[in-house]
């Protein structure tokens, strides 16, 4: 017999919305059950990035943008992936105006997924600061889209009642260590994010 052929993992992006409610929330989708990766799942915002990633205008505008191991070029269109995938599945545009200022968007994460999964995905994860307004989940994705306390959905997924991948889980851990919206971006400055996230695999 011949070796398993393994999955390429396809390029993802996601982001980690945030917003003062009053103190630091997070906003949190759970997947339905019929989807083929992660079923039934808590996520973040977040998918695959297209190829129209690469040229979009809005992806051009930004001069900023800084992922570890990545070109300006495919950094941008990683990061215009994750905005534009979150107003797919959440119904609200979070960038901005053209040109888009990346740095309000930092780095926080690279996890891939392993290679025993029938789907894999190699994502970037990206840090965002909720501009206000009504959030609408696609029902094509998520069952459920909320907004919470950190520790309360660890709580959760503790007690069992939600489930959560490895991704999931660590960001979670990390927002934990923060008071509000304003704190949370500080920890991206001094490294403290980088203390949880690490390039790691999913499960």
């Amino acid at each position: 017999m011949g070796a398993a052929v393994i999955p390429p993992a396809s390029p993802a992006a996601s982001l980690v919305i945030i917003d003062d409610r009053p103190d630091l929330h997070v906003l949190m989708g759970r997947r339905l059950t019929t989807l083929r990766f992660a079923p039934g799942m808590i996520v973040f915002p977040g998918g695959a990035v297209e190829k129209e990633d690469f040229v979009a205008a809005e992806a051009a505008s930004m001069t900023n943008v800084e992922v570890p191991g990545m070109a300006a070029e495919d950094a941008a269109a990683n990061l215009y992936a994750a905005l534009r995938e979150t107003e797919e599945e959440a119904g609200v545009w979070v960038g901005g105006e053209a040109p888009i200022d990346a740095g309000r968007f930092p780095y926080i994460g690279h996890w891939v997924t392993p290679e025993n999964s029938p789907r894999r995905f190699d994502t970037r994860f990206f840090l965002a600061r909720f501009p206000g307004g009504d959030i609408r989940a696609d029902r094509d994705e998520f069952q459920d889209l909320w907004w919470a306390r950190p520790i309360e959905i660890l709580k959760r997924v503790e007690s069992g009642e939600l489930s959560a991948i490895t991704p999931t889980l660590s960001f979670l851990t990390s927002l934990t260590q923060y008071r509000n919206v304003d704190s949370a971006y500080a920890g991206t400055k001094r490294g403290i994010w980088r203390r949880f996230q690490r390039d790691s695999v999913y499960f």
